[in-house]
């Protein structure tokens, strides 16, 4: 019995790990992103985080190599090397001066994900 449930177990948590989906947020450079996620004051103070400012500061652009995409709720999910090559392809701004929101489908796994098909849906100047 207990080998049947610790199998259970080990299932669920096997597959939360890695999964297909949609995913939609808002496009951000990940380098600019991770960098100033990092550099928040330790430990981290949702009062001194304006995530808003970041992702318009971050706002990807024709010149961005390492994409990301933030979501509704503030997690942050990096694209694969594939995803960074699709996401130059969507005809965005020489500037930083668009926001854009994106849907894309993949396979997730951590906070990276394999970008199969990715779309602007909104694009927001700024």
């Amino acid at each position: 019995m207990t080998v049947i449930l610790r199998l259970a177990c080990l299932s669920c948590l096997a597959s939360m790990l890695s999964f297909a989906g949609n995913l939609s947020g808002w496009l951000v450079d990940s380098e600019c992103y991770t960098s100033l996620e990092n550099n928040q004051r330790h430990p981290p103070s949702f009062v001194d985080w304006d995530r808003d400012l970041a992702i318009r500061y971050c706002s990807a652009s024709n010149h961005t190599k390492s994409f990301a995409v933030v979501r509704q709720d503030g997690l942050s999910f990096n694209f694969d090397p594939a995803g960074n090559e699709k996401a130059n392809h969507l005809g965005l701004n020489g500037h930083s001066n668009s926001l854009y929101k994106v849907n894309l489908t993949g396979q997730m796994s951590g906070n990276t994900v394999k970008v199969g098909l990715i779309s602007i849906t909104e694009r927001v100047k700024h």
